[in-house]
């Protein structure tokens, strides 16, 4: 029996969501030492020098998706009818608390040396820490199955044969998940970008149950879709592709990687040596190390690395390989590899559905009949622009610093063609 007491309720004042209320027991696990050390990791790293406002973290992200998917699901019980007990609305909320747990600090910097030494992501990660660590212990305690809950925090439920578990994984791995609207609503808030808002409210209603493991978007709920489609597109261009803010990313991965060669910290025994990283502790360790505190002390000034080279943005599935760019361009400029940085930034315009046998970038969506019959249509049917943002949102940058920018522009445009700036 999970112990919820759902007669008790914990209030949260968040400036996105106003005040959010949780069943009692969720303070538990919010207090557990996995869940506060998101209170130190950013949820934007290294955006904070050029949007000052970006200094919010991967804790309050959390809180929000969690009460989003807290919305949804009784948005699906109550007024769709949807069969979700109080354990399955349970399991969702805990679940979606739990999904960034596998953070490493500064975010995704850290992702991308975990996937070249570890050959893991941070929802490989995600899934050990709420399995194996205090936080699993927690669930555990108050009635939870933690395997299940990684398995929905994570999507790897759906490879399996649970229709319920991958019903409520999708609130978080969809095309049009809570996980995406939270952070839409959230970055360009605390950046000052916020443009047109996502109607976040008339999306969280439209979305329903269309097959039994499957959410669908009622088509008539077209004009907010595209809005947050198009924010999405927006938020991309704006903030997560702004070219200062790749640059000091790109600095604070090389710091990593400098740190990372020189010490066996990505050898991770137990989950408590992987948590005791965030981002004050690796930054303190950058400074201090002969070999990354020359980066880190360019941070600190803000002697940026500069781009010498920036693309057309292009809608694309094709890829280009960095290593043989960066030697290439090391050899038609004269300078050395090691000062020359590749930024290939993407990401799918159209999130990629995570059920294995739907198509790239396919967002569900159906119309319903005067008798309330879910009719399954295709969303390019009715979109203006659907067909015109499928694939990835790419472009190509190249970096040096200050002294070379210009021979590496000469040579970017002699082998890329002419640059955008």
């Amino acid at each position: 029996m999970k112990q919820t007491h759902a007669h008790k309720l914990l209030k949260i004042n968040d400036p996105i969501h106003g005040f959010i209320k949780f069943p009692d027991f969720i303070r538990r696990i919010v207090d557990s030492k996995e869940i506060q050390r998101l209170m130190r990791i950013r949820q934007l790293s290294g955006t904070n020098h050029v949007f000052p406002g970006a200094n919010h973290t991967r804790f309050e992200h959390s809180l929000g998706v969690a009460a989003l998917a807290q919305r949804l699901m009784h948005n699906l019980v109550d007024y769709h009818g949807v069969d979700l007990s109080s354990d399955d609305i349970n399991d969702c909320i805990v679940a979606s608390l739990c999904h960034d747990v596998g953070h490493g600090p500064f975010s995704h910097n850290f992702e991308s040396i975990l996937l070249k030494y570890t050959n893991k992501d941070h929802e490989d990660y995600t899934g050990w820490i709420i399995t194996d660590s205090e936080l699993g212990d927690i669930l555990t305690d108050l009635g939870f199955n933690k395997q299940y809950i990684a398995d929905v925090a994570t999507g790897r439920i759906l490879g399996q044969n649970n229709a319920k578990g991958a019903l409520i994984s999708q609130l978080l791995t969809s095309a049009v998940n809570v996980d995406s609207m939270d952070y839409l609503l959230r970055d360009n808030y605390h950046c000052g970008t916020e443009g047109r808002p996502v109607d976040i409210n008339r999306l969280l209603l439209s979305i329903d149950q269309l097959e039994e493991n499957m959410l669908g978007v009622d088509i008539n709920a077209l004009i907010s879709l595209e809005g947050f489609l198009l924010s999405r597109i927006s938020s991309f261009r704006t903030i997560y592709f702004h070219k200062t803010c790749r640059a000091v990313q790109l600095m604070l991965a090389d710091g990593i990687e400098r740190l990372v060669q020189e010490n066996d910290m990505l050898n991770y025994r137990h989950p408590d040596d992987y948590t005791a990283w965030d981002d004050y502790v690796l930054w303190t360790e950058m400074i201090h190390n002969p070999s990354s505190q020359p980066i880190i002390q360019k941070i600190q000034r803000r002697e940026l690395l500069k781009c010498s080279y920036e693309s057309r943005i292009t809608i694309s599935d094709s890829f280009l390989d960095p290593q043989q760019l960066q030697t290439e361009l090391a050899n038609a400029s004269g300078i050395s590899r090691e000062n020359i940085y590749i930024d290939i930034p993407s990401s799918p315009n159209v999130p990629y559905n995570h059920i294995s046998q739907t198509r790239p970038n396919e967002i569900f969506t159906f119309r319903r009949t005067d008798e309330g019959k879910k009719i399954p249509v295709k969303l390019e049917d009715y979109s203006l622009f659907f067909n015109h943002f499928r694939g990835y949102l790419k472009l190509i940058r190249v970096y040096t610093w200050q002294k070379d920018r210009s021979k590496l522009s000469e040579a970017c445009e002699k082998i890329l063609g002419k640059s955008r700036n």
